[in-house]
This record gives structure tokens, C-alpha cells and sequence, in this order.
């Protein structure tokens, strides 16, 4: 009996210490037993790779940022919550993680109608998972977006690990995807930041001056 009270106390400290307390929460006894029923059936795709020991850790219940290993075993489960990246578009000509939504820089603090309920887990991610990335994340959260975190390394590490990769595509009839330097004919030059296939296609332009042109029709685009 001293010593389960000994480990009770033990554990309240470490839970404390480390942070633990979302996962102590999920993992709570259920109608007193002292052990989850498991799942029946399991999807071996599904199981997070952990490669030299990186990218498995911080876990899916961490206050502030996420793991690679996690996200890809949400992004391949096909619920991941909101994807962010925060990167230039040039730097997404090349691809980015699957249902991600570019969104570059700053202006996501002005775009909050964009972004879902609060409860709703939102992961934003930069080229090396570095301080935009996490300031963001912070201001979300300050913002009320209690589940907003950073990818930790970014999508440096995510390609290193050869994880999914969405590659841009133009619109159904159009001849410009994400990244695509442009040059317009009223003029200013920029990239292409965002692609609307409804109807016909129209494109978000990032220009060179940091203005953000919507609604830019094939028209009204050189070349």
C-alpha cells in the first residue's frame, strides 16, 4: 500500500513537471479499470516511422509544438485539422504537405476569418520550423486558437524524410499554380499565392512590393 501511494505521488509530480497534463487527461481510467480497452483492428500505414529517433516527439497532446512523425500519421489518416504554410510562394513551387493552405508570412493576423472554430486543431509550419512559425503559433493561441502549434523542423525535415508531398497544380483550364512568377499586364511583378477553380480561374497575387492582388484573371496576366 506505501509503495502504490509512493508511485501515485510520483507520477502527480511528473505529470506537474513535465507538462503532461492534456495526456494524463486522455488517458484517464475508464469506469475505474486501471487499463484502456485497445483496438481491435489497426493500420500499419498509419503508425508514425520514427527515423533516428527524431521527429516522433513533441506528441500530438504538446501545448505548443508538434512532432513530424505525428502529423504525418494525421495528414495520411486524412485528419489533420488546418494546415498553415507560412513560407513565400516561390518556396512552395516545389510542393508542400498534403491540404495545406498557403498563407504566407504576416497575413494570416489579418485573414482570422479564414481560419476555423477555436476548438479546432490548427499546425502552421515554415522552411526550418523556426521563430515565424512559433510566433505565430503563440499569437494564435493568444488569439483563442487554444490548439495551434508549430511543426517542429519545419518542411526542411519533412522532406528529409521523404513524407507526402502535395506538388501545385493549375486550375482545370488555367496555366498558373501556386509559385508561378507572374508579371501583370497593368504591371508589377509577383507570385502566385492562391488558385480559385470555381468557375473561371482566378488567382491571389503576392506582388514584389508585398501587395496582395485578388480576384487577377488569365487576362489580365502577361505572357
Amino acid at each position: 500500500m506505501i509503495r502504490d501511494r509512493l508511485k501515485g505521488v510520483a507520477k502527480k509530480a511528473a505529470i506537474k513537471f513535465f507538462g503532461m497534463e492534456w495526456d494524463a487527461e486522455e488517458l484517464a481510467p475508464n469506469d475505474g479499470n486501471t487499463k484502456r480497452d485497445g483496438p481491435q483492428t489497426f493500420d500499419p500505414n498509419l503508425i508514425p516511422r520514427v527515423v533516428d529517433g527524431s521527429g516522433d516527439t513533441p506528441g500530438p497532446k504538446h501545448r505548443e509544438r508538434i512532432g513530424r512523425t505525428w502529423l504525418v500519421s494525421q495528414v495520411i489518416s486524412g485528419v489533420p485539422g488546418i494546415l498553415i504554410d507560412l513560407r513565400h510562394p516561390r518556396e512552395v513551387v516545389a510542393g508542400l504537405i498534403p491540404q495545406a493552405i498557403l498563407v504566407p508570412g504576416q497575413q494570416l493576423r489579418t485573414q482570422l476569418d479564414r481560419l476555423p472554430a477555436k476548438d479546432i486543431r490548427i499546425t502552421v509550419y515554415d522552411q526550418i520550423g523556426g521563430d515565424d512559425a512559433e510566433a505565430m503559433a503563440t499569437w494564435l493561441r493568444e488569439q483563442g486558437w487554444g490548439v495551434a502549434r508549430f511543426l517542429q523542423g519545419g518542411y526542411a525535415e519533412w522532406i528529409q524524410h521523404d513524407e507526402p508531398v502535395a506538388l501545385p497544380q493549375p486550375p482545370p483550364g488555367g496555366r498558373f499554380h501556386l509559385g508561378n512568377p507572374v508579371e501583370l499586364k497593368a504591371g508589377g511583378r509577383g507570385y502566385v499565392q492562391a488558385v480559385s477553380a470555381e468557375g473561371a480561374p482566378r488567382y491571389a497575387i503576392l506582388l514584389d512590393s508585398g501587395e496582395v492582388r485578388t480576384g487577377v484573371s488569365e487576362a489580365e496576366i502577361a505572357g
